[in-house]
């Protein structure tokens, strides 16, 4: 068994913060490293961070099914590499995402009770009347930040609407929800911790106004839902509500804006599955699952192992960090053939985009919904659009997330 990490080409492979979007090789081309890795050593005992890297898809399902492994940071060894990731200290305060049974299952069912598909399909006619309001602001623009201008506000505005806020209040909305985004940073800057203790300082407050105004009059949105979310006797309390519009707010937004930026750059980079979508846009589900497939938005995601035990010949300790690399898991080629060919009509687009288990992301309906609405109804206004080659996209530095920092395209 191999308690190092040191199988053929071992001595070789990438590891740490090679294995990370604080490496430009990795953040703009992560397949190179990540192929080179799944052939010399699928099962990687990382030899900067405390963690065991898993690029197979069978691999990474299998940990992402096991109800004995944990997602709750606390439980995790000193030094391990989900503690730096979250940054867990004094202060942390997880949510629904990084808890356990029995707190997990309680939380997931009561939030289920707002947040679920009859939910989100009702909202779909809504999403497309504000995906059309932002393009109509584009019209006449030769170029424009596709991500900026059309793929980031479309997730906000919309879960800010689910959520009940006012109109009046969304631009302030807006603001307060792009800096709580920073809480997903492991390498903040002083300026961005400031930045974020001032977005929850805000939205805080006007959360806490709104449920005490849902607490005596509930309304449609789903604020008032998770107000009166019950079940066998239990309810979320103020600050659970909160922490849950919070999670909706960072997690769900950048993961639906990179979904659609992600879609977007994979079409303009392959004109000839644009021009297949433009002619036939009954494919735009399956093209988004290609999508989520070939360029997920979640590039990994973690979980803490409670008891030692072995994969393929490594063992792992307790407390230590499972790093299931998603990027890794849509083009492992034992699952996918020509994994690297983006493919909107490809037959078996399987993929783990969403994660798996007991923490399959709730919000997968929603991203679903407004990048089905959001690419077609784009394709349909700008006829000519293409890349701007004078502003090439890159992508953007915000570990665990995939996604385009900035996707200038032009429609003359």
């Amino acid at each position: 068994m191999d308690e190092q990490g040191s199988g053929p080409g071992a001595s070789d492979c990438p590891t740490g913060i090679a294995l990370s979007a604080f490496n430009p090789e990795f953040r703009e081309c992560p397949h190179q490293i990540l192929n080179r890795l799944r052939a010399a050593e699928p099962v990687h005992r990382d030899r900067q961070f405390d963690r065991v890297v898993l690029t197979r898809r069978a691999d990474i399902e299998a940990v992402l099914g096991d109800r004995s492994l944990g997602a709750d940071p606390r439980k995790s060894r000193p030094g391990s590499f989900v503690r730096m990731a979250q940054i867990v200290d004094e202060t942390y305060q997880p949510t629904m995402l990084n808890t356990d049974d029995p707190e997990h299952k309680r939380l997931r069912s009561l939030v289920a009770q707002g947040f679920n598909l009859r939910a989100v399909e009702a909202m779909r006619p809504r999403i497309a009347a504000v995906a059309n309001s932002l393009l109509d602001g584009l019209a006449g623009r030769a170029s424009f930040d596709l991500v900026e201008e059309f793929a980031g506000p479309l997730p906000t505005i919309v879960i800010a609407e689910m959520l009940g806020v006012d109109t009046a209040d969304q631009k302030d909305f807006k603001r307060w929800s792009d800096a709580l985004v920073m809480c997903l940073n492991p390498r903040r800057s002083p300026e961005q911790d400031a930045a974020l203790a001032w977005s929850r300082e805000n939205l805080g407050a006007y959360f806490r106004r709104v449920i005490g105004e849902r607490r005596a009059q509930r309304g449609t949105d789903l604020i008032s839902a998770l107000v009166a979310a019950e079940e066998d006797g239990e309810k979320l309390t103020e600050q659970e509500v909160i922490n849950t519009a919070n999670l909706l707010l960072a997690a769900g937004n950048v993961t639906t804006t990179d979904l659609i930026g992600n879609a977007a750059l994979c079409l303009l980079r392959h004109p000839d599955q644009m021009q297949k979508l433009r002619e036939r846009p009954e494919l735009i589900r399956n093209a988004i699952e290609e999508v989520l497939r070939f360029d997920p938005p979640v590039a990994s995601t973690l979980r803490i192992t409670h008891v030692e035990r072995e994969i393929d010949g490594v063992m792992v300790a307790p407390g230590q960090t499972l790093d299931c690399v998603i990027l890794g898991a849509g083009h492992d080629p034992a699952v996918h053939a020509d994994a690297e060919r983006f493919d909107i009509e490809r037959a078996d687009t399987t993929h783990s985009a969403f994660g798996g288990g007991a923490h399959f992301c709730l919000g997968a309906p929603l991203a679903r919904a407004e990048s089905q609405i959001a690419i077609p109804l784009l394709l349909a206004r700008f006829p000519r659009l293409r890349l701007d080659t004078d502003r090439p996209a890159t992508h953007k530095v915000a570990p665990p997330f995939n996604g385009p920092a900035g996707l200038w395209v032009r429609t003359d």
